[in-house]
């Protein structure tokens, strides 16, 4: 059984943490040779009640990894401002730690695992100005450059107190765009699995152990790669055609692009979800999706969607998905537009719902819960019981095209083979590392245009949901 990959393209704590020992798991047999420092290390952060449910995972990834479980109280025990500074000076200090390299899967939707906002200043008057978006990369990039803790809240005057990773350049034009001096470029692999019960940790920790079960068992074999370009805000079919190209070593690439009066792709197959359907659910797995185009919280527009989870769960196996489209890994509520609770309890309407702020709005609980807890067709993908994604990369909110860009350090990493990249979410890492050097982001400057701080913060609203140590 081969694998396959395609192509979509629409036009577009304290010390705690460090001497906290191993789970009561983690501590099986290691492989032979592998018991040395030198191993790559998984770090497991999990809501208290559900750590039981790990056993089996924690077991599997001890084979390979240093396997470490931090329960969320503790991890929240040491010292920061809040719940979210906590945990990133956990992780902190445990990166300090000799070793190999470190990835870290967080275990809990946004009601479980505390989300960091960063803050755009994004020109809407009855907003103030100001615009909140969910970012994990802020657990990523826990070092500076000198090696020192990151807070991602180097500008502490006033309200910018309580404003983590802000991006200037679309309203004020006199102040740096990076102004909380974010490092950017990540130190972890850090992927999130998007659950709030142990049913739904079990199916995931089923699928994930299934797909790396089965991919083991076909190293052999070249696995197959799907691109899918629909239309969007760019016609990006070229740069999907070079992804495509790039993986062909690796991987055999279907490609289904747009068709329009392009002779280049004049016949091309069209990326309908009958079509893309057809293909996931063919007997030889497809095990990348590249998807362009225009999307929405719960679907590629023309193209597959949430109505199509029945069908996306009998695909023969799960996939690693990554999308460069709007809104397809929604996560939590978009502060200040809509309803939202602040770190005070709060309660918002949202200037959605007609509320206007009249100073700097209050920034939203680290945790959305009930109606604020959002969610989309990536997170739905990945928590499917059997096929779906194993992994979804995609954005929590508007996508601009400087989005290609990270999609090209992913398609990248995944060409050069597990040799270089062992894990999809070193892929990630070091596509997100890419996207500051392509992009020249330490270089970029406010412009009468609102799209440089659009560069900037594109990959700080980009979500990796899955497990970071999976294989491809």
């Amino acid at each position: 059984m081969a694998f396959r990959v395609f192509c979509l393209s629409c036009a577009l704590a304290s010390a705690l943490c460090s001497l906290m020992p191993a789970h009561r798991v983690a501590a099986a047999e290691p492989a032979a040779g592998n018991d040395d420092l030198s191993r790559p290390r998984l770090v497991i952060v999990i809501p208290d009640a559900f750590e039981p449910a790990l056993d089996e995972y924690v077991q599997y990834r001890s084979q390979k990894y240093q396997v470490q479980v931090i329960r969320l109280s503790q991890a929240l025990s040491g010292p920061g401002v809040d719940g979210p500074e906590r945990l990133k000076r956990c992780l902190y200090r445990l990166w300090q730690q000799p070793g190999g390299p470190l990835a870290v899967l967080l275990v809990g939707d946004a009601d479980q695992i505390p989300v960091r906002y960063m803050v755009l200043d994004r020109v809407t008057e009855p907003a103030f100005d100001y615009a909140f978006y969910p970012s994990d990369h802020y657990y990523a990039d826990v070092a500076r450059d000198d090696g020192s803790f990151d807070d991602w809240n180097a500008s502490k005057e006033g309200f910018h107190a309580n404003y983590f990773g802000e991006v200037r350049g679309e309203k004020h034009k006199d102040d740096p765009i990076n102004f909380d001096q974010v490092s950017y470029v990540p130190e972890l692999a850090v992927g999130r699995w998007p659950v709030s019960s142990v049913a739904e940790i079990t199916a995931v920790i089923g699928k994930t152990l299934a797909y790396e079960r089965g991919l083991s068992e076909q190293t052999a074999r070249r696995g197959k790669a799907l691109a899918v370009m629909v239309g969007g805000w760019i016609d990006a079919r070229p740069q999907m055609d070079q992804f495509a190209s790039g993986l062909e070593p690796q991987f055999e690439v279907e490609r289904l692009f747009f068709r329009d009066a392009n002779p280049r792709w004049i016949e091309s197959i069209e990326p309908t979800a009958a079509a893309v359907l057809a293909r996931l659910s063919s007997p030889e797995p497809v095990r990348i999706v590249l998807h362009a185009g225009h999307g929405q919280d719960h679907a590629w527009e023309s193209c597959i969607s949430t109505a199509d989870l029945l069908a996306l769960r009998q695909t023969a196996s799960p996939a690693v998905v990554m999308s460069a489209g709007c809104s397809t890994a929604r996560f939590a509520t978009l502060p200040p537009y809509e309803a939202y609770v602040d770190t005070e309890g709060t309660i918002h309407a949202g200037t959605n719902h007609g509320e206007v702020f009249r100073e700097p709005p209050p920034p939203p609980s680290v945790y959305a819960r009930g109606i604020y807890n959002k969610s989309g067709l990536g997170e739905e993908l990945v928590r499917l019981e059997t096929g779906g994604a194993v992994v979804y990369v995609g954005c929590n909110t508007g996508s601009q095209p400087a989005a290609m860009t990270l999609m090209a350090g992913l398609a990248d990493a995944l060409s050069a083979g597990p040799l270089k990249f062992p894990t999809v979410g070193d892929c990630w890492k070091h596509a997100l590392g890419e996207y500051y050097r392509r992009e020249h982001l330490a270089q970029l400057k406010p412009t009468e245009s609102w799209y440089p701080a659009s560069i900037f913060f594109q990959g700080m609203k980009f979500m990796y949901f899955g497990d970071p140590c999976v294989g491809y």
